[in-house]
């Protein structure tokens, strides 16, 4: 998800897009009150201070799907930084650096003006420090939070397409409600194991984390603020464990 820091306004959900986002990371759009945020936030007032963009320094799955957002939705993003678990990030005055969730919670949250992205199963940490979160610019030109209805809805317009290999980006998704930045969790994992041993350990370690009354039981996804998998999905990887051996 997309959170600030912005004094005054953390209570408030601004809407924002990719193509603000990317002013906003790449430095062409410097102060809060910069025309074009001000035109997807109608009566908010918002300050004239410098904006502080936060990104993570580590390899992120984070950083690939926020910037295949910024990608798929701002051919200028594409064209110049795209996307991957680590970016060159344009150098913005002031931009700060965070390594990890918590260091961008903490880097948000102890230095006002900042915009980040930040994990979703740190919801409960934004929450208590009382971070702002951003309604995103979807596919359909709508502005929506990230909740488990406009996820499930992302989810549901993209599942049918999976394949076999399960390699799909879920990123900027049709649908009126369909939160543009969700993502499916991956294991990578070799097929071929040393030993049978190891094999049965880890096909039962799958199976038990695909499984509803395993890891993918609701009141495991609700603590991570995650959904489960939906059924044509969990199929699918179950076939893909069943080939390790």
């Amino acid at each position: 998800m997309v959170n600030y820091n912005l004094p005054g306004l953390n209570g408030r959900h601004l809407k924002l897009s990719g193509p603000v986002l990317d002013g906003m990371y790449d430095g062409n759009i410097r102060y809060w009150d910069d025309a074009a945020i001000r035109s997807l936030n109608p009566g908010v007032h918002l300050p004239h201070h410098v904006i502080i963009p936060v990104h993570r320094t580590d390899g992120s799955g984070d950083t690939f799907i926020f910037t295949q957002y910024l990608s798929f939705s701002t051919p200028a993003w594409n064209n110049s930084t795209s996307y991957g678990t680590t970016v060159s990030w344009p150098a913005v005055s002031g931009g700060l650096g965070a390594e990890g969730n918590p260091g961008m919670v903490t880097a948000t949250k102890d230095n006002p003006y900042t915009v980040a992205y930040i994990g979703t199963s740190f919801q409960n940490a934004i929450e208590r420090y009382r971070l702002g979160i951003a309604m995103l610019k979807n596919r359909a030109g709508r502005f929506v939070l990230p909740t488990v209805a406009t996820a499930k809805s992302a989810a549901a317009a993209l599942v049918h397409k999976t394949p076999k290999d399960e390699r799909l980006s879920m990123i900027f998704a049709p649908g009126l409600n369909s939160y543009p930045i969700i993502n499916y969790e991956y294991a990578l994992i070799d097929p071929r194991q040393p030993s049978p041993g190891m094999a049965a350990q880890l096909r039962n370690l799958l199976t038990w984390a695909i499984s509803p009354r395993g890891g993918n039981a609701s009141h495991f996804m609700r603590q991570v603020h995650f959904i489960a998998l939906p059924v044509q999905v969990v199929r699918l990887s179950s076939a893909q464990i069943a080939e390790i051996r």
